[in-house]
């Protein structure tokens, strides 16, 4: 296993950092963390994405990209998959096995129950859960959101309270479908309405809102990020007493 050992930190929450590497992007922290109860913490650029129990962690170089059934054309050497469930070619017989090119030929890993990857592609850690084939790879669930993800709520935060506001250049533009109960309220980079910021959607039960939807776009102006929903509960017909907002990243 690559990666150097770091110092303990703290003697307040008596952790050790047992191991770190730098990975290919060097944009990339992989890091992981022995608490005190030691459980693992295994993070990700300094984001939290999985805790558990040390006895279930096998850490392996990260992989490239994962469920790849057709071996690429013309791999860079040291460029690492994870087999798909419906392989061909040179990974017939190598189902979610990990593949690694060597320059000349695929150099296969079979994997144990335990390991853990780090697959680049989709900024995300899997686990084999199989003991023995086929191997599945489920990926593990974090406590943490990612610096983009994080960045995307917050900027629709800024759009529910007011408009556009930080990583936003100005001229955004805004129109509004509906008077009294606006049923849409959409913003736009520009006048020109080439692309989309943000969407909100009410739905109106008489004169209450049931349902306020907002929508986050990336910077294509198609693709939506995230999502933030609000539904409501009323007393006497017209007071609201509770809501209940659910944010979905997409």
């Amino acid at each position: 296993m690559g990666g150097t050992p770091d110092a303990f930190k703290g003697p307040r929450y008596e952790e050790a950092v047992i191991w770190t590497e730098q990975s290919s992007d060097p944009t990339k922290d992989l890091r992981l963390h022995l608490t005190q109860d030691k459980g693992l913490v295994i993070l990700v650029d300094g984001v939290v994405r999985s805790v558990g129990e040390t006895r279930y962690a096998a850490w392996q170089t990260e992989v490239d990209d994962r469920d790849v059934d057709t071996p690429p054309g013309s791999p860079a050497t040291g460029y690492r998959v994870i087999v798909g469930g419906s392989p061909t070619d040179d990974f017939v017989g190598h189902e979610g096995e990990i593949s690694q090119w060597n320059g000349t030929s695929w150099v296969f890993s079979t994997p144990r129950h335990g390991m853990v990857v780090y697959v680049t592609d989709e900024d995300d850690l899997y686990k084999q859960t199989s003991s023995s084939s086929p191997w599945v790879w489920a990926k593990i669930a974090g406590t943490g959101i990612n610096e983009d993800q994080h960045r995307t709520l917050r900027q629709l935060i800024h759009f529910i309270d007011d408009g556009p506001a930080e990583g936003f250049a100005s001229g955004a533009h805004r129109e509004t479908t509906g008077t009294v109960f606006p049923t849409s309220i959409i913003w736009y980079e520009s006048s020109s309405k080439l692309k989309k910021i943000l969407e909100r959607t009410i739905v109106w039960s008489g004169v209450v809102p049931s349902s306020d939807q907002w929508e986050m776009y990336d910077t294509d102006g198609t693709t939506v990020l995230a999502t933030a929903t609000d539904s409501f509960t009323y007393t006497s017909g017209i007071f609201e007493v509770n809501r209940t907002r659910t944010i979905v990243i997409h």
